[in-house]
């Protein structure tokens, strides 16, 4: 039997990273026709895995329409990490873990786990940079070899598009370690009927987790565009949607947002079920993302959208992204399929150009959804078989 070990803390709060972990998931069970998948979650921050809200297997099969039979979550009891010496011993814990496995994918963000598994493998939605070595020379000498130890002890780096992989190149050298695997998004089967025109209704939509720190999906900034260009998008409504964890400063910013949005036609959804979510795709008509905005991401490149799941699915169903040109949405927004802004101004200005004029937003939106297919769950498999089938032969 197979075993792999995969890292996931930030499981429970359903994101992109996690819908990736599960088709993942899903593409090794059907891989090795004997195999036994083990995710690792464990407590950070507010996160108590203990806690009767954490997720179980079953939520985020049912979130990503997903049929898991050889794969369990393992909770690990680790302390709130307070100090470097706990954050230390957790993570010589979850390495210790790693050892009993055949294989071990590290997703944990910003992770600098080492792997200790026969084969190892860092999923890289954004690289962590190299530990800082401006420190007396005894530890500059630590700091180096704990940077080289962690590098050395992963078979192959996976960032998750062009731009993690520029960055991830960028830290720590050119490297024939790295694969480009980007996210699956929709099965082909389910994409056919996704796009329907006669369902579209005056809806601009943003699709994305609320909260504050790292790459924020920037909610706020985005009902300020709507609010003080309330005249020029008259007749349409804006919907934002995401989910909301328990940290008090996340839940804090979504009430901001509802508070300066009381009187005018935006609409905050929360921790929505999958069908909620589907009927906004197929009625909106626009999609707005903003992740980077007023960020310098040549000094802070991790706020910037590190690929751009919820476009890809915006696209899916023939809504017009009209993104921010920065990160990974210049991968996914190409010619024709959408525009990409730098200020508020810009993104304003070409969302109107859509609203007023509906033949050439629908020519947009069907080669948006044609745009979408190229990262399909069977696209997202078969480049896992070629990675699988080299590290097999390693």
């Amino acid at each position: 039997m197979k075993k792999i070990l995969i890292l996931n803390p930030y499981l429970s709060t359903l994101g992109g990273g996690e819908k990736y972990t599960g088709y993942l998931c899903l593409f090794l069970e059907k891989y090795y026709s004997d195999v036994a998948i083990d995710i690792v979650v464990h407590n950070y921050l507010s996160n108590d895995v203990h806690d009767e809200k954490h997720i179980e297997l079953s939520e985020l099969t049912e979130r990503f329409g997903l049929k898991l039979d050889k794969t369990r979550i393992i909770k690990q009891d680790l302390r709130i990490p307070n100090s470097l010496i706990t954050a230390y011993i957790n993570k010589t814990k979850a390495e210790k873990i790693s050892s009993k496995y055949d294989i071990f994918i590290d997703v944990m963000f910003h992770s600098k786990h080492i792997g200790m598994a026969a084969k190892n493998m860092y999923l890289c939605m954004f690289p962590p940079e190299k530990s800082e070595e401006r420190y007396r020379m005894i530890l500059r000498f630590a700091k180096k070899y704990l940077n080289w130890r962690f590098y050395r002890s992963y078979d192959f780096f996976l960032p998750i598009s062009e731009y993690s992989d520029y960055w991830l190149a960028k830290y720590w050298g050119e490297s024939d370690k790295h694969r480009i695997l980007c996210p699956p998004v929709f099965w082909e089967s389910e994409m056919i009927n996704n796009y329907n025109e006669a369902s579209k209704e005056n809806i601009i939509l943003s699709v994305g987790r609320f909260f504050l720190g790292t790459h924020s999906k920037k909610q706020y900034e985005l009902a300020e565009f709507f609010i003080r260009n309330i005249d020029k998008l008259h007749g349409y409504e804006f919907h934002l949607v995401g989910g909301l964890g328990h940290n008090e400063h996340d839940i804090a910013y979504v009430e901001k947002i509802k508070v300066i949005t009381r009187d005018f036609p935006v609409f905050v959804h929360t921790n929505v079920e999958s069908d909620e979510l589907i009927s906004l795709y197929r009625r909106a008509k626009v999609f707005w993302h903003a992740s980077g905005f007023e960020e310098n991401i040549e000094v802070e490149p991790c706020k910037a959208e590190h690929f751009g799941i919820t476009t890809v699915e915006a696209m899916g169903y023939g809504v017009v992204p009209v993104a921010i040109r920065k990160g990974g949405q210049i991968e996914i927004v190409t010619e024709n399929t959408g525009y990409l802004w730098e200020s508020e101004k810009e993104c304003v200005e070409k969302t109107v150009e859509i609203i007023n004029n509906d033949s050439k937003r629908k020519e947009m939106a069907q080669n948006a959804f044609k745009r979408s297919f190229d990262f399909s769950v069977e696209t997202f498999f078969e480049n896992c078989k070629t990675l699988f089938d080299e590290i097999e032969n390693k």
